[in-house]
């Protein structure tokens, strides 16, 4: 089990929110690339702890991975495991385990601008060429299904006058600045996996993130709501570096994991599903605000930048209407209720990392 309260709970929640179907993981083999990031952390506490509880003859989970060694400080319960391989390799190159896989998840491909901007060709390069990599390898498996961890991202920028982007949506990102390289990568991944589903026949299902909140996250993330936390965990100050009106919806991770799951576990038609929450969106203003209050605080909010007269500002919040629609579920986590828990786990994760005090 892991260590965090916080997690622990969660993942409890999200073994009973998807229900029965995961009976359909009792003695498959999963494949997971991008499992040891903020998405890939989560998933592996959970199948853990399925295995542990749950299942009658246990998933076998492999996982791919360029620095084992970095996987097994970060991770050291669960890299002990029976059930957990880790595969070294670049996910663009990497050898398959010498198994036939029922499963697998592809959700290899930082989300943090400060990473993919710094070396924009390995980032395309990354998604692309991975895609293809593991599409090509659930093909000679014969996989049950293939579930692509895509990005709201792929909708480029959102109309301040549209208040959430449905599937239907025909927008995509900017190519006139290199700042795309990411969104447009994930973009042209699509495309492969619908080219494998109609050529090949390998059952896709493709999940649209938007913001994520939750533990796992990392703490030197360039996302504005980590930052912000940080911040406040700092001191009585946040900085918002523009105007702060930004809007975004959050959706705490645990619930993005139970869709996850139910759309791994459902038939791959090759159908595309924003996963996000539609509770509420907020400005970075008040989102800042919001963070002050779930600390017990009062929090000063500096606004650096001037919104321009009669503009708008940015939004980013998705449409789960089809995720409910074929699954019947959409997230419940509030906002305060999310921002409340991770900034309890990363209290917990401070706490834990603290020197001990003379004796």
């Amino acid at each position: 089990m892991p260590t965090s309260r916080i997690v622990q709970e969660d993942v409890k929640r999200i073994v009973e929110l998807v229900g029965d179907r995961l009976s359909r993981l009792n003695g498959k083999n999963l494949l997971i690339t991008g499992g040891t990031g903020f998405v890939g952390s989560y998933l592996l506490e959970t199948l853990a702890y399925l295995n542990d509880q749950v299942l009658i003859k246990p998933c076998q989970v492999y996982v791919t991975t360029r620095d084992p060694r970095k996987v097994a400080a970060r991770f050291p319960d669960l890299c002990g495991r029976r059930d957990l391989t880790l595969l070294e390799g670049d996910v663009r190159t990497f050898r398959p385990p010498p198994v036939a896989l029922n499963f697998v998840i592809h959700a290899a491909a930082s989300s943090d601008a400060n990473v993919f901007q710094q070396d924009m060709l390995g980032t395309m390069d990354t998604i692309v060429t991975g895609t293809k990599t593991a599409l090509t390898i659930a093909a000679e498996s014969g996989v049950e299904n293939f579930l692509f961890v895509s990005s709201g991202a792929v909708y480029g920028h959102q109309p301040p006058e549209i208040p959430r982007l449905s599937e239907d949506y025909l927008g995509g990102p900017d190519l006139r600045t290199c700042k795309s390289c990411h969104a447009e990568a994930k973009r042209l991944a699509e495309l492969l996996c619908r080219v494998f589903y109609e050529e090949r026949g390998v059952p896709v299902s493709i999940a649209r993130f938007f913001s994520l909140l939750g533990p796992y996250q990392d703490e030197n993330s360039t996302s504005a709501v980590i930052d912000f936390i940080r911040q406040g965990l700092a001191g009585d100050t946040i900085t918002i570096r523009d105007d702060g009106q930004t809007v975004r919806s959050y959706c705490y991770i645990a619930d993005a994991m139970v869709a996850l799951l139910k759309l791994l576990l459902c038939p791959g038609i090759g159908e595309v599903c924003n996963v996000g929450s539609d509770l509420e969106a907020v400005s970075f203003r008040e989102l800042a605000h919001r963070i002050g209050r779930c600390m017990g605080k009062t929090i000063n909010v500096v606004v650096e930048g001037q919104p321009p007269t009669g503009v708008l500002g940015s939004r980013y919040a998705p449409d789960v209407t089809r995720l409910y629609k074929k699954e019947g579920f959409r997230p419940t986590t509030t906002l305060d209720q999310a921002l409340s828990r991770t900034i309890a786990w990363m209290k917990e994760r401070r706490a834990s990392s603290a020197p001990a005090s003379p004796v």
